[in-house]
């Protein structure tokens, strides 16, 4: 592996650099805030937006691409028929793979070299997402080296492309509200996830359609819906958080709570899903607009080598990722009390212990599981897990989010946090307090 093929975020100095940025001293200094320029709520929400489009796209550059995958091509249909009614054209790209492979992007950006999109939509997940942020990237940056692109990192985007536009069909990613991508970096053996850092890729207009998420099966539901309460729970947790992005994650905190229960047992409860999908996208302005926290970092190294979905990964290391940095923020604090938990006449540790069991309470109401043991889909062995480990340590102490832990932390420290996660008991959660 070559120097180029090393993320910038890799850098032993910009690690360090991170830490002292995360400090009081010089929080402030470049703390811009990033979100959608108009997102379109409702049932009528879609037609809104095309509308819009519509008569902003002059007659010669009505010609959209839409990015989704070919299990949902059916909405991506639905989309294109309405582009058609008001005489935009439309092309589809729907080779969406999770993980978003590189060779996917460049693939899409040659489609857009011989197709002219004026705008790029993606309809679906976090994977459709990201693979429409990178072939935006791609196309108007062919040469550009993502592993450099340190943030902040301006590319100097929207020259042939006018409009980035997302129309989510899960409600947890957040990915429809952040200016980062996830690509899987093929080029390095094994193959590592990358984060790619580019305030462009923040879509210009989201559409929020409750009918694109009302047929998300329970598994995906609670998958996605856990994703989004890692986001929100584990940037609160970060000393570089702001008043603005925490009152997002502690709405959003709030709301998950409140209706992801409801989503996983009734997907036909329609009120539960357009509060989950709201939820997913504040979520989304709140993390996107700081870092998730270590325990995306764990997760992503986790996820790579095992191939779990994503929000599976990042919420049975959520528990260990407050705990281990409760140790040096009171910012635990303020989660317990969504618990409904009192912290009046309690010492840190006891408000701490119960934060952590109300916490895997709530998974298990919501069918998640609890830890990489408790995982059925693959099922893996405790000596197929600890064989991965130093691969895992790697990946996450190299991880993007490592960059803004409020407690530093040592591969050593990844080390013990990802052997608690394999079983995640009370008492190994709580030494991590500890450690």
């Amino acid at each position: 592996m070559s120097k180029k093929d090393v993320a910038w975020y890799e850098s032993p100095a910009m690690k360090s650099m991170y830490v002292k940025a995360s400090s009081n001293a010089f929080r402030g200094y470049h703390s811009p805030i990033v979100s959608p320029k108009t997102t379109f709520v409702g049932t009528n929400s879609l037609n809104d937006f095309i509308n819009h489009i519509a008569a902003y796209l002059s007659e010669d550059e009505k010609r959209v691409l839409i990015v989704v995958d070919k299990d949902l091509r059916r909405l991506g249909e639905r989309v294109a028929t309405r582009l058609s009614q008001r005489g935009i054209d439309s092309k589809f790209y729907d080779n969406v793979l999770p993980d978003v492979p590189r060779d996917t992007a460049l693939e899409g950006a040659e489609i857009c070299e011989e197709y002219d999109p004026k705008v790029i939509l993606a309809v679906g997940g976090g994977s459709a997402m990201d693979t429409a942020k990178l072939i935006l990237l791609f196309y108007e940056k062919p040469e550009i080296n993502i592993n450099n692109m340190s943030a902040p990192y301006y590319a100097g985007l929207r020259k042939k492309v006018k409009i980035l536009a997302a129309v989510p069909t899960t409600s947890g990613t957040g990915a429809e509200t952040t200016f980062i991508a996830v690509v899987t970096d093929t080029d390095r053996d094994p193959p590592k996830k990358t984060e790619v850092v580019l305030y462009e890729f923040c879509p210009d207009f989201v559409v929020l359609h409750p009918d694109f998420v009302k047929t998300m099966p329970p598994s995906l539901t609670t998958g996605t819906g856990m994703d989004a309460l890692a986001h929100a729970m584990g940037t609160y947790m970060l000393t570089m958080s702001t008043i603005f992005t925490d009152m997002h994650n502690l709405k959003a905190i709030e709301l998950i709570l409140d209706y992801l229960p409801r989503s996983v047992k009734r997907g036909n409860d329609m009120e539960a899903r357009e509060k989950m999908q709201l939820a997913a996208y504040i979520a989304g302005i709140g993390f996107g607009n700081v870092s998730a926290g270590i325990e995306h970092s764990s997760g992503h190294s986790f996820g790579a080598l095992f191939h779990v979905h994503h929000g599976i990964c990042v919420a049975v290391f959520l528990c260990a990722s407050i705990a281990f940095q409760s140790k040096v923020t009171n910012r635990f604090l303020e989660l317990a009390k969504l618990f409904k938990i009192d912290i009046e006449n309690r010492t840190r540790e006891e408000i701490l212990e119960e934060l952590l069991v109300s916490l895997r309470n709530f998974m298990g109401e919501v069918n998640c599981p609890l830890s990489v043991q408790e995982i059925e889909n693959p099922k893996i062995s405790k000596e197929e897990y600890m064989a991965q480990m130093d691969q895992m340590v790697e990946f996450a102490f190299n991880d993007y989010c490592t960059l803004s832990s409020t407690r530093r932390i040592s591969p050593s420290q990844y080390r013990k946090i990802l052997e608690v996660g394999y079983e995640n008991k009370i008492e190994e959660l709580m030494n991590l307090y500890y450690t």
